[in-house]
């Protein structure tokens, strides 16, 4: 999902400090989930005001690409840019909940069950479990956003109605395994690029300033660092995974023309298309990610801000 990269960027950002303290206990995996619920509400709430914002703010871009996907004509007017917007902020914003207090739930259990593998490893693999726990509640709205964008139904509440109708419950969780074919890459790939990205610019700091100290304000970055770093990685991840997020959306929104299958929609894609169609709709992918990134940034410092005077 590419608007789980601003949040994302700023989980690590919270990760960094007091939530990758890991307390000694019997603690059960719900309660680390409300715990960390719990502790995190005021990042989750910033998070969660800014990415609706950030969603507002470059869904057209992210219907576009939804329509170059799907070769459907006219892939850039101006009506029905929006529709399928209610969707996605449904599925958005308890989504990004889920997977990062599941996140955390996963790391402290992985990193207590295997003290001796690398820290690094275990959040990268943590991640990935967070994402496959929120993607029960995201895909739905996927389904009901894409469907919409693609101008099958005119509205969201159209679009819920009419994929029950058809299919019933299992409608929703048309494109899932696709869906996790895309994710667990991106997020994967997204880390250590992150960490790349990070690690090359501190070191270019460093030589930048003439400073071979290693203190704290050395190794860390301020948010402005950190989004730039996360549009970077983010775009990189975008790129590098578009085939697989136009695999994903056909299975979606016209999985029977396609055959239904991973295996299916890649066959018929190369034959029809060859590779120029497993990258149709990259451009905008990839345009999306930077600027969702600085707004999600932008508006999340600053409610961040307000949040911390209200106490």
């Amino acid at each position: 999902n590419l608007f789980s990269v601003s949040s994302s960027n700023a989980a690590l950002a919270v990760r960094g400090g007091k939530m990758d303290e890991i307390e000694n206990g019997n603690e059960t995996g719900l309660q680390i989930f409300l715990d960390t619920i719990r502790e995190s509400r005021k990042h989750l709430a910033a998070a969660g005001v800014a990415r609706c914002i950030s969603i507002l703010a470059m869904f057209p871009v992210d219907t576009i690409k939804t329509r170059l996907q799907m070769s459907l004509p006219s892939p850039f007017a101006a009506k029905g840019l929006y529709t399928g917007l209610g969707g996605s902020l449904v599925g958005q914003v308890p989504y990004g909940v889920l997977t990062f207090g599941s996140y955390e739930m996963y790391k402290k259990a992985l990193l207590e069950k295997f003290p001796e593998v690398k820290p690094a490893f275990i959040y990268a693999i943590a991640a990935v479990c967070g994402d496959v726990t929120g993607s029960g509640w995201l895909c739905p709205s996927e389904v009901v956003k894409q469907q919409s964008q693609a101008g099958m139904y005119a509205s969201t509440g159209d679009a819920v109605r009419g994929i029950y109708a058809k299919k019933g419950f299992g409608g929703f969780y048309q494109g899932y395994l696709g869906g996790l074919a895309r994710d667990v890459p991106f997020r994967v790939s997204q880390l250590v690029s992150y960490e790349v990205a990070k690690n090359s610019y501190l070191n270019y700091r460093k030589k930048k300033n003439g400073d071979g100290s290693d203190n704290d304000d050395d190794n860390n970055l301020t948010p402005v660092e950190s989004a730039i770093c996360g549009a970077v990685a983010g775009s990189f991840s975008a790129a590098f995974t578009a085939p697989l997020d136009r695999i994903k959306t056909i299975l979606m929104t016209d999985s029977v023309e396609y055959g239904g299958t991973v295996a299916s929609v890649v066959s018929k894609i190369w034959r029809d298309e060859g590779v120029a169609g497993l990258c149709q709709g990259l451009v905008p992918r990839v345009v999306l990610i930077a600027p969702s990134v600085a707004i999600f940034f932008i508006a999340y410092e600053q409610v961040q801000q307000r949040l911390s005077h209200l106490d």
